[in-house]
């Protein structure tokens, strides 16, 4: 498995993925500077949340469908030719893209946390320590699932699918039925940790949404998700390859 990933990195060396990581939580920043700039208390929230909510699930989305396009663009050659099973091949890079979220979600926490220390901000830097790999941990359940709406019907319904699941996410993430829709959760279980509410605003002493008690159900949630969506798509992907 660590051959597959280290393949996956070589062969997105110099491509537009190996950028993206690095330039969507650098847009993140960027726009929270500007919406922000000068009020106290702001920029770290601001940039949390424009990343959790919107940018993150976006990315993983682009970058699914630049993968998807550089493996078709080829025929496929390596699955197809190493004496490696298929299944697991495809594991290596849902794993590999699981990296690049981690990656990601550290950058933005290096950026928000040196900003808000600049600009002022109420946001924990343990708990935004915190936030990093249970954020990865909780957005994984995307990472099969674009890439089969990648495979199947191509960029243009898997961003209108993105943006639906996504803007679900923060409307439904509020409410006490946060936990039955999966892309809520990251919103939610987020919030204890950054003390920022899934609407971007900061949170105030004594909100409910500060409880902790979400954070390990949430994450198993996901995971559970996570587990499943992988299931299904690699057995799709392994009947495809075999028509």
């Amino acid at each position: 498995m660590t051959n597959i990933i280290k393949a996956e990195f070589l062969k997105s060396k110099r491509t537009m993925s190996s950028k993206l990581i690095f330039a969507f939580p650098i847009i993140a920043l960027v726009m929270a500077f500007v919406l922000t700039n000068g009020i106290e208390n702001a920029y770290a929230e601001s940039a949390w949340n424009w990343w959790y909510a919107f940018l993150l699930p976006g990315m993983i989305a682009i970058v699914s469908y630049l993968s998807v396009m550089r493996e078709k663009k080829n025929g496929y050659y390596n699955i197809k030719t190493l004496p490696i099973e298929k299944r697991k091949l495809m594991l290596g890079k849902i794993a590999y893209f699981g990296i690049l979220v981690l990656v990601s979600n550290a950058v933005i926490f290096v950026g928000a946390t040196f900003g808000g220390t600049v600009l002022t901000t109420s946001v924990p830097a343990y708990g935004a320590a915190l936030a990093v790999i249970v954020l990865t941990i909780a957005e994984l359940w995307q990472i099969p699932l674009f890439l089969f709406l990648s495979e199947k019907f191509g960029m243009v319904v898997e961003l209108i699918v993105c943006l639906f699941i996504t803007v679900l996410g923060v409307i439904v993430a509020p409410s006490a039925k946060w936990f039955l829709f999966v892309s809520a959760i990251p919103n939610r279980i987020v919030t204890p940790l950054l003390h920022v509410l899934p609407n971007g605003l900061r949170a105030q002493a004594g909100d409910p949404l500060l409880s902790s008690s979400v954070v390990l159900p949430g994450i198993l949630i996901t995971l559970a998700w996570f587990v499943l969506l992988t299931y299904l798509y690699l057995n799709w992907f392994e009947k495809r390859e075999d028509k």
